[in-house]
């Protein structure tokens, strides 16, 4: 895959149409197979027909949401669409099915080889393998649909990047110095704020002038518009018209019945036991949110989303003594990654080694080898920063899998982070570092799961519900004093962020944790809601603000509509409900780790138990495993009241 890391949109093209050729062959090549093979003649070759996309086909997902030049973009998309195609069409084989179908599982050479058959028939018949041809060409048509409009929902996003232009520097009032030095005044002393996270979050959190937070969060949550309710509206109508063509009553039947929640009204449930777990929290912080924004504005002034970070941040400095402003200065982006990697290594024993001469597709790019024992076991790649119509979030993109062959495991993270330069030290707020800290928990899960026989087991290969979780846990890392204490450095006096600073930190975490729960439960009910409904019994946009009078007591923004460029209504469709859940099981897990964070025996214990078996055992199986007892919400709950 190496060699094309920087290539043009032609031999990217060509690249990836000699691996779809080869995996069409190899579709091919089960069905020729002499009806004496065996269990697991059948299996490898059923194996072997991803292997020539596992490299070069991942590729095409990444360049379409990060590439810099639009050509490729246009160009990963148009393949993306054929790689979508053929996934439909082999779902859709009866001849590879058969094979598969005709075997006695009772034959398997082990238990993970009839596991990986068992699952393979069974996504196979969620797929509509077995229903009558007319029923195969509709599924077909409404996948490549949905592959479509589900381009044309992220290319929206990533596209639409608005500004609010300031009179005056002065309407900056309350912004840390570094982000006043990267935005200077034009000849007439104006200048332009966007609503890339770099900018929006900044001024969302400290800006002072409340008339500019809601500008800029009216331009934010006015993303996607118009255009991209019109591409959703068409995605939940073809997404629920395939459920029901499957046999299922919507979309959210369909996508919660392989996941470990098993079904949309445990989902529900799911949603309803955490809103009720932070109601008393939610209400008294409402309260305290109220009296410091009358403080701050006077007794007529209404609670809106605009003001919830920065009264987050208020309540901080007022309550606790703590100020953002004063952790970031300890927080350079460089020292932080560093961090990151020294805990890794430390960690797992591992070593991450800087690879300076792979052609890369921006300069921003950077690459490493991940070794142990300096043996290569894995590649990333890291690209950090903002640019035009790249991806606007954090997110880990699985470009190979890892095999017991010796194939590598490679993936790359995209994040938004701040930009070092010689004359700003990219200094980071606290939560970015727990976003960064985040991303590479993906990314060990993937790149760690890479001794698997099959393809269809290694890498992140489990249930959905699950990905988040070993995510979720790094996070803990990134806020604990002693890991900090190793890697951040004021950024001007070189001093280490002093313990007591990173305790009031972690402190201050907590507060909102309230409303901030909430907030992630509308999500997760907008995910659901929309996804279990039938599409024509509901405007999205009023469905919405239904929604959220439930959770959270911010009034919706008239004019506004957060779902348009709300990008895990295609990603996750109904699943967004997996943050909380995996939430929920990575702090019963920290519980092994709480107090000894860089303890190598725990680690390895973790390593082996549930990062390295990827998809080759059910999640349930794997945490049970890692905690010596069937998982609770227990820690989750003491969390949320902390």
């Amino acid at each position: 895959m190496d060699h094309l890391l920087d290539a043009d949109t032609d031999r990217f093209r060509q690249a990836t149409a000699e691996a779809l050729a080869a995996s069409r062959a190899a579709v091919q090549a089960v069905k020729d197979l002499p009806a004496t093979a065996n269990f697991s003649e059948v299996l490898a070759a059923f194996d072997g027909i991803g292997r020539p996309l596992n490299g070069a086909g991942s590729l095409v997902h990444l360049f379409f949401q990060v590439h810099p030049e639009g050509e490729m973009r246009a160009g990963a998309a148009e393949i993306e669409q054929e790689l979508s195609r053929f996934g439909t069409e082999l779902s859709l084989d009866r001849g590879v099915y058969d094979r598969l179908a005709g075997l006695d599982l009772s034959a398997a050479p082990d238990p993970l080889a009839r596991r990986v058959v068992e699952h393979a028939l069974r996504d196979f018949r969620r797929a509509g393998v077995d229903r009558d041809e007319e029923t195969r060409q509709q599924v077909a048509s409404l996948r490549e649909q949905i592959t479509e409009l589900g381009q044309n929902f992220a290319r929206q996003i990533s596209g639409d990047v608005r500004t609010v232009r300031l009179e005056s520097v002065a309407e900056l009032d309350g912004l840390p110095d570094d982000f006043l030095a990267a935005h200077p005044a034009g000849d007439d002393g104006s200048l332009e704020l966007t609503t890339n996270p770099t900018d929006y979050l900044p001024v969302l959190k400290f800006a002072h002038d409340r008339e500019l937070r809601r500008k800029l969060h009216r331009e934010f949550t006015s993303r996607g518009t118009p255009d991209n309710l019109s591409v959703l509206d068409d995605l939940l109508a073809r997404r629920h018209e395939l459920a029901q063509l499957l046999g299922y009553d919507s979309w959210a039947d369909y996508a919660t019945e392989d996941k470990m929640i098993r079904t949309v009204d445990r989902a529900a449930g799911f949603i309803d036991r955490i809103t009720e777990l932070t109601a008393d929290r939610a209400e008294q912080e409402l309260r305290e949110y109220t009296e410091c924004l009358v403080a701050l504005e006077g007794p007529d002034c209404q609670l809106r989303d605009y003001d919830r970070l920065y009264l987050t941040e208020a309540l901080r400095r007022d309550k606790l003594g703590f100020d953002s402003r004063d952790a970031r200065a300890y927080l350079p982006y460089d020292r932080v990654l560093a961090g990151v990697f020294q805990t890794i290594e430390r960690l797992y024993g591992m070593t991450i080694a800087r690879r300076d001469d792979l052609p890369l597709w921006h300069e921003d790019v950077r690459a490493y080898d991940l070794l142990q024992d300096g043996e290569l076991q894995a590649r990333f790649f890291l690209d950090m920063h903002s640019r035009p119509d790249k991806f606007k979030h954090a997110a880990m993109f699985n470009l190979a899998s890892g095999l017991s062959d010796g194939t590598l495991a490679e993936a790359c993270l995209v994040c938004n982070l701040p930009r070092p330069s010689a004359d700003d030290p990219g200094l980071m707020d606290p939560s970015e570092v727990t976003t960064l800290f985040h991303e590479f928990g993906h990314l060990l899960h993937h790149l760690l799961a890479n001794k698997q026989p099959w393809l269809a087991v290694a890498g992140i290969a489990t249930e959905w519900d699950f990905v988040e979780v070993p995510s979720q846990l790094f996070e803990e890392w990134g806020r604990d004093a002693g890991v900090l204490a190793t890697f951040a450095r004021h950024h001007q006096t070189d001093e280490a962020i002093p313990r007591e600073l990173v305790e009031r930190m972690n402190q201050a975490e907590g507060l909102g944790r309230g409303l901030g729960t909430r907030l992630q439960m509308f999500y997760a009910s907008v995910s659901l809601e929309f996804y279990r409904r039938p599409p024509s019994s509901f405007d999205t946009t009023e469905l919405m603000v239904s929604l959220k009078g439930r959770f959270v007591p911010f009034p919706h923004e008239e004019g506004t509509a957060f779902q348009a460029s709300f990008g895990h209504l295609d990603g996750y469709t109904a699943l967004y409900y997996t943050y909380m859940w995996s939430l929920v099981l990575a702090k019963d897990c920290f519980s092994r780790f709480e107090g000894q964070l860089m303890n190598r025996e725990v680690a390895d214990g973790w390593r082996q138990a549930v990062l390295a078996p990827g998809g080759s055992r059910d999640a349930e199986d794997l945490t049970t495993d890692f905690l010596g007892r069937e998982s609770t919400f227990d820690a989750f709950e003491a969390w949320l009241v902390s």
